[in-house]
């Protein structure tokens, strides 16, 4: 079998001479790598602190070794190739798996031009680390990088450059799932090693300074510069899919729970069953979105819905309890102003009972002579717009032996509408049942108005 007109130039130039990774590499052979990616497709995987891309990448050198004339064409060959030229040794710093793709064999192409350029080219599969902050979830943007560095060469004998046109080529018809590619950008810089300790015997803490590329006699990862080029990715998160199933249902959840304002407060079954089961169903929609994310040590966007959530939802809870307390007291309560400060104030703390309301009434004849005069009474008011019940005592033993008609005679009862006493204070009675229906109408307004200043301020934080 002969040998092809690849392999037999390569054994007639250099054999395997063009293969000198493991030698010490002169100055006169320092190569200068110039990198291509493209980017086919960027997903993110089940992880929020990986996303995985597909890349194509390319890099290109020139090695004089493998100048030819012989031919006008391109060498071009694969594994086999590969394995007989030198190729620099790079990976990636934030890799959390990747592979060569390929179907039977690996994908890669290797490309000997006459005056010793030489193309390499790889598609691979890799998953990246990214330190996300997850504060404004699922409202968040990330920047993710991919790195390339060399592994065998420092900056001295190898140096990594982006090419000038298009460093970075983007599929046009890349599409994902849950974010959004919103910019790419590539950066160039020198990653710094030093982990040999000073010189200094005395010192108990060995610090590591960083040594200068004069002074390093080998090669690997141990100190020097070793080039670096970055790939930074800007992802935004697509929120419709939490919009439509975490927030807008939250939000209906917090609205069925003021719907027991509306109810009565001695409606005990019926408000204690919307309360527990709105709390309950809205805990099992939280922890459904929660599940696929990293435990952190800080607050999440999404944390902060769910605690405002759960207080008004509580809360509602909290009101019901407060209300039927105060709707099954058997006390009234005599406040000097109907307001919210007084209302309060009586119903949360203990009052000793009030005298009852003295009253001067009086039964005059129309006519002169001996009459009947009651000279005190009492007004007790037992039950709430119902009946008020009038005690007369101390009636005189004399005996009226000349009544008048019923009509001739004026008696004055103290109404709700009576704003002064004997005393001349003003005191406004209420029964525990109005104070009650006060506070479910009150609160019909003042939970809605303080969500929707919380949406206000909530929403204001994740978008701006």
């Amino acid at each position: 079998m002969t040998r092809s007109a690849p392999d037999k130039f390569l054994s007639d130039a250099c054999g395997w001479r063009c293969r000198d990774d493991r030698i010490p590499r002169s100055r006169s052979s320092d190569t200068a790598s110039r990198n291509r990616n493209s980017i086919h497709s960027v997903m993110h995987s089940n992880s929020p602190t990986h996303f995985t891309a597909h890349l194509l990448i390319r890099y290109r050198w020139r090695d004089d070794r493998l100048v030819h004339s012989s031919s006008k064409s391109s060498i071009q060959g694969e594994n086999k190739l590969k394995e007989r030229v030198w190729t620099p040794h790079v990976y990636i710093v934030n890799e959390h798996d990747s592979n060569i793709m390929g179907s039977g064999r690996q994908d890669i192409l290797v490309t000997v031009q006459p005056d010793g350029t030489v193309l390499y080219s790889a598609r691979l599969k890799v998953s990246l680390l990214c330190m996300m902050n997850l504060q404004k979830f699922p409202f968040d943007q990330q920047t993710c990088p991919l790195i390339l560095e060399s592994w065998t060469y420092n900056s001295t004998h190898l140096e990594l450059v982006w090419e000038h046109d298009s460093p970075a080529v983007l599929n046009s018809n890349l599409r994902m799932t849950e974010y959004n590619l919103v910019s790419i950008w590539t950066d160039e810089t020198v990653s710094e090693y030093a982990l040999l300790p000073s010189e200094d015997k005395h010192d108990k803490k060995k610090e590591y300074s960083p040594l200068s590329v004069e002074h390093v006699h080998y090669y690997g990862k141990f100190a020097g510069n070793y080039s670096q080029l970055i790939v930074n990715f800007e992802l935004e998160r697509e929120v419709g899919h939490y919009i439509m199933d975490y927030y807008v249902p939250s939000i209906m959840l917090v609205v069925v729970s003021w719907v027991s304002f509306w109810l009565d407060p001695n409606a005990v079954p019926g408000r204690t069953t919307l309360g527990t089961s709105t709390m309950l169903t809205f805990i099992t929609l939280s922890r459904n979105i929660g599940s696929s994310l990293p435990k952190v040590s800080y607050i999440k966007a999404t944390e902060i819905w769910f605690i405002v959530c759960t207080a008004f939802i509580f809360g509602s809870l909290v009101e019901f309890a407060f209300v039927n307390t105060i709707w099954r007291r058997k006390t009234n309560v005599e406040l000097k102003k109907v307001n919210s400060k007084h209302i309060f104030k009586s119903t949360l703390t203990p009052q000793m009972q009030r005298k009852s309301i003295s009253v001067d009434s009086g039964i005059d004849r129309g006519a002169t002579g001996a009459s009947p005069t009651v000279t005190s009474g009492k007004l007790n008011r037992r039950d709430n717009r119902s009946r008020s019940l009038l005690t007369v005592g101390d009636v005189g033993p004399t005996v009226c032996t000349n009544p008048e008609p019923l009509e001739n005679f004026s008696i004055r009862v103290p109404t709700l509408n009576d704003n002064k006493t004997g005393g001349g204070g003003g005191l406004f009675t209420l029964t525990p049942q109005e104070i009650a229906q006060w506070i479910d109408q009150r609160s019909r307004i003042a939970f809605p108005a303080a969500f929707l200043v919380f949406n206000c301020f909530y929403w204001l934080y994740v978008y701006v």
